[in-house]
Formats: structure tokens, sequence, C-alpha cells
């Protein structure tokens, strides 16, 4: 395999984000194959498809939040290592480092891209939007 110029504490992140995404994708045509093979058969559905989608993603949604949460907020998750030292003694790796890459330091290079461009607007998705959107279908 050729080398990725991704680094692989974001591609498991990336993957990790993307999975319940998928998986949604995949309940929701599943239930729109169910409906339409009621229909061709004459038997009588359980309410409209679009109820029976909205009630599936829903569901589906409430049971992904963990994880995509947790995967967020790993983004900005950061232990401090070394504190500067004095004479004779020197601290190898002085600052704070990403816990998903202890060779990144946080929010430098990559790492400050990623967090910014996807773990705040992800954030903002479900701190804000998911929330909000809930409550309109409620």
């Amino acid at each position: 395999m050729g080398e990725s110029s991704v680094p692989a504490a974001i591609r498991k992140t990336l993957f990790y984000l993307c999975s319940p995404v998928a998986l949604l994708l995949l309940l929701l045509l599943l239930e729109v194959a169910l409906a339409l093979g009621q229909t061709r058969n004459r038997a009588r559905p359980h309410g409209s498809i679009k109820d029976r989608m909205l009630g599936s993603g829903m569901v589906a949604t409430f049971l992904f939040i963990p994880s995509v949460a947790r995967t967020a907020l790993s983004l900005f998750a950061c232990v401090p290592v070394d504190k500067a030292s004095s004479e004779p003694y020197c601290a190898a790796a002085v600052g704070r480092y990403w816990v998903l890459d202890m060779g990144q330091q946080c929010f430098e290079g990559y790492h400050a891209a990623w967090a910014y461009a996807l773990g705040i607007p992800l954030l903002f998705v479900l701190a804000v939007a998911l929330p909000l959107g809930i409550s309109l279908f409620m």
C-alpha cells in the first residue's frame, strides 16, 4: 500500500464519523425497499413511508449520537506532556499533545486545520442544529 498524505489519526476519525452516516443511509434504503415491497404485495403499510423513514432515522440518529459526539470531542482532546525543567534536566517534549496522535502537538500543523475545520462545525451540528431540528419535527 502507498503512503497517504492524510495522517492515520485523521483517517480513523473520518471513518468513525462517516460510518453512522453510511449505516443511516443503508437503513433508510432498506425502509424504502420494504415499503415498496408492501405496496407491490398490496399489503397494508403501517403508516406512510415518510413517517416510517422519519421514525427510523430518528431512532438511528439517537443511537449514533454518543459515538459521533465522542469522536468530535476527541478532536480537541489534548494532554500536557513534560514541563520545562531546570538544569541538569531537560524535558524532551514540552507542550500539549493530541491524544489520538501523541507525536502531534495540539493546535499546530494538521491538527489545527482539522480541529477547526471539522471539529467546530461538527460540535455546532451536534449541540445546536440537531436538537433544533429534532424539536421542529416533534
